[in-house]
């Protein structure tokens, strides 16, 4: 069986993130959307909290930075067009629960990135069964080392 890539690509809006690894980043989605048969673009973009305020107030109704938002950009009207989504991950927010959690800033940001492809795919975790299931789905494509 020939499998189709998918197109994944990270994008900077802020410095500082040369301390994430792109490349590892891209693989490990990837491996999410190849394993749940998701096939199409799908960019990351890592950035700040005003810009991410800015995307959770406008969309979510929330006047606070948040730590991931995914945006679904399927279109059902032209189902032939690859775009999967986008991902935006606040590296203020990943630093500050990287630390709290005791692990590298490589690890929360691959974590945060998984979530939200996750819930690109249709995971949520509004009910404590989904809730259970997106843990047990990140928990196969992200190991949490420690900081020593």
């Amino acid at each position: 069986m020939i499998e189709s890539e998918s197109a994944v690509s990270v994008v900077s809006a802020v410095p500082r993130t040369s301390l994430v690894d792109q490349d590892a980043l891209c693989a490990i989605v990837r491996d999410v959307l190849s394993s749940h048969a998701g096939q199409g673009a799908l960019i990351c973009i890592l950035t700040d909290d005003a810009a991410i305020r800015k995307l959770n107030r406008e969309y979510r109704g929330i006047d606070a930075p948040t730590d991931v938002l995914s945006f679904d950009l399927r279109d059902p009207v032209h189902p032939e067009d690859d775009q999967i989504g986008e991902v935006y991950i606040s590296l203020e927010q990943a630093e500050k629960q990287a630390a709290d959690a005791g692990r590298s800033l490589q690890s929360e940001v691959a974590h945060l990135v998984v979530h939200g492809t996750l819930h690109l795919l249709g995971f949520e975790h509004d009910t404590h069964a989904g809730y259970t299931e997106m843990q047990r789905q990140e928990a196969r494509y992200v190991k949490a080392p420690r900081n020593p």
